[in-house]
């Protein structure tokens, strides 16, 4: 049986199918999780990701995983966060096409395990209890197509949001 595993870490050190990797539009060298992949990625995953076309706010795209434990990336652009103002309800909605994008390019590709950190949630500032809301639904949603997800946090708090919003709200 399919569960969604809540854990802290390193995910770079995880293994699965395919690691999700937070992107720039362009698929070039971002910050925080994306900066740590193009590092272990190197010039092979560069010269891929050079190859792909643009990727809008919301959707994903696939590249080999060069140098990395898993065998995939599976990249999506995600939304700034706005602090909520009259743009928050529609960042929401591109945050959660980003699970919907990344799990339905998985499916497609037959990746059964998949590695997700707290997309959103780093340098894109969202909340964490709003992350957790959007990629819990989503996720849950969708889950018995897949073997394994793994949402793995930066730290043991944010690990201790996730498990606040998946007791209120998605635990029966």
């Amino acid at each position: 049986m399919t569960q969604i595993d809540l854990t802290w870490g390193n995910i770079l050190t995880l293994r699965g199918d395919a690691l999700v990797c937070p992107a720039h539009k362009h698929l070039i060298r971002g910050r925080g999780l994306s900066a740590q992949v193009y590092t272990r990625g190197g010039e092979e995953l560069a010269a891929q990701c050079q190859k792909q076309p643009e990727c809008a706010v919301g959707e994903a795209r696939l590249t080999k995983a060069y140098h990395l434990s898993v065998d995939y990336l599976l990249h999506t652009v995600t939304p700034q966060w706005s602090s909520g103002d009259q743009w928050g309800a529609q960042a929401i909605g591109q945050l959660r096409r980003c699970y919907e994008s990344v799990l339905h390019l998985a499916q497609e590709r037959g990746l059964k395990r998949i590695l997700f950190p707290a997309l959103g949630a780093g340098t894109n500032r969202f909340p964490h209890t709003i992350a957790a809301h959007q990629a819990l639904e989503v996720l849950n949603e969708n889950f018995e197509q897949f073997e394994q997800i793994t949402v793995c946090l930066h730290s043991p708090t944010a690990l201790g949001e996730w498990k606040k919003v998946e007791r209120r709200f998605f635990t029966v």
